[in-house]
């Protein structure tokens, strides 16, 4: 998966630390932006919006997973709400 920047993620991984010690953690199950991307030594990397370390350190891209968000789609619960005259004359 790639990230992006302005991309909403979920930790999944909270064991251990940022990419370079010293770092604030983050915590599972917590919702972040994505600030930036990039290749960090060979892994993909993320820098977060809601984290900023003093030396703006990266965390590794696998300890998050994108936030798929989808459209709610109710149209079929209209059509029970709503039954047309073929239906009535069933």
């Amino acid at each position: 998966m790639t990230f992006r920047s302005g991309m909403k993620v979920v930790c999944v991984d909270d064991d251990g630390q940022a990419c370079s010690s010293g770092d604030r953690p983050v915590r599972l199950g917590a919702i972040y932006t994505v600030r930036d991307a990039f290749d960090f030594f060979g892994e993909p990397a993320v820098r977060l919006e809601e984290i900023m370390n003093p030396r703006d350190r990266a965390y590794h891209a696998y300890r998050f997973r994108p936030i798929v968000s989808r459209k709610t789609d109710i149209s079929c619960f209209t059509v029970l709400l709503n039954p047309s005259k073929e239906r009535e004359n069933v």
